[in-house]
């Protein structure tokens, strides 16, 4: 069983970056639906980090890691 997520890498105020991780991706999920949610959370001002907001888009990648259930009696 493959479980993907999509991580979002952002810049925030102090340069520094910043990630946040969403599970559970669909399999069609687009470039552009990715950019578009990028430019809400940074216009929204949805998340702090540390550094202060989040201020640009830096980079984004879904990544998949595959699960094998072993069965332990």
């Amino acid at each position: 069983m493959a479980d993907k997520s999509l991580v979002m890498t952002f810049l925030n105020e102090e340069g520094a970056r910043s990630s946040i991780t969403l599970p559970g991706v669909k399999d069609a999920l687009t470039e552009a639906e990715v950019s578009a949610a990028m430019d809400t959370v940074i216009a929204k001002n949805i998340f702090y980090s540390v550094g202060g907001n989040l201020v640009t888009k830096h980079s984004a990648s879904v990544v998949e890691r595959n699960v094998t259930d072993l069965q332990v009696r």
